[in-house]
């Protein structure tokens, strides 16, 4: 197979959302004061999450954000980009600031980290069924090649059963890796490993599978931009 594409979501995927008290005492990893059996004493062990090591406050037209992610996964993803081993996109909300302030933010260069353009920023056109329009025209695209890419798709809202039921009767030419972070962490340790382990061997995976992390919550509004 050819080489995975991975088109990965930002809010409560890379940037995550941490619950403020754990925040104000530390974040990941500073978990003393956490009673034994405080579910949050889990989530959040260094084991299990990554600590947010980056910390930015940024300025775009619909206000002030402040971003949260860990240097170590985004630059594992990176790397990975960099050495040819994926295709690495974003895949958005953030689509109109990706390349002016993402980008630099994670250190990442534009010309090797695509940025997919799913809405129309003005309109808002697209803005409910664009990522899936997109994964939809990958898996289309893929059907026609004579060596298919697998496909990994990272985002905290759009992964989920129902629509990895819906995926499958399209029956992708090559797998596709679903994953659904905790928004409170992002992706954690484990399924870093996941993404890492089809990385290397898509060829032993179903056409398709979900990875929901165990925690994750609903939560009525989207959280970030």
């Amino acid at each position: 197979m050819n080489r995975p594409v991975i088109y990965t979501d930002f809010d409560g995927v890379l940037n995550a959302f941490p619950d403020n008290k754990i925040q104000r005492r530390g974040g990941v990893g500073h978990i003393g004061w956490l009673k034994p059996d405080d579910p949050r004493a889990s989530l959040y062990s260094s084991d299990h999450a990554f600590p947010l090591t980056g910390n930015l406050v940024v300025e775009v037209p619909p206000g002030r954000y402040r971003l949260r992610w860990s240097r170590e996964l985004a630059d594992g993803f990176y790397k990975l980009a960099v050495a040819g081993m994926i295709e690495l996109a974003w895949l958005t909300t953030w689509q109109p600031y990706c390349v002016n302030t993402l980008d630099p933010a994670l250190g990442w260069n534009p010309d090797i980290v695509h940025t997919v353009r799913w809405y129309d920023p003005v309109t808002n056109q697209g803005r409910f069924s664009g990522k899936l329009d997109t994964i939809f025209s990958r898996l289309r695209f893929e059907t026609y090649q004579e060596d298919p890419s697998p496909i990994i798709w990272l985002d905290d809202e759009e992964c989920y059963p129902a629509r990895a039921k819906y995926i499958e009767t399209w029956k992708p030419a090559a797998p596709l890796l679903m994953i659904r972070p905790d928004e409170r962490i992002g992706i954690s340790r484990r399924q870093w490993l996941i993404i890492q382990d089809f990385i290397h061997h898509p060829d032993e995976y179903p056409p398709v599978t979900l990875d929901e992390e165990p925690t994750i919550r609903a939560h009525a509004t989207h959280h970030g931009l």
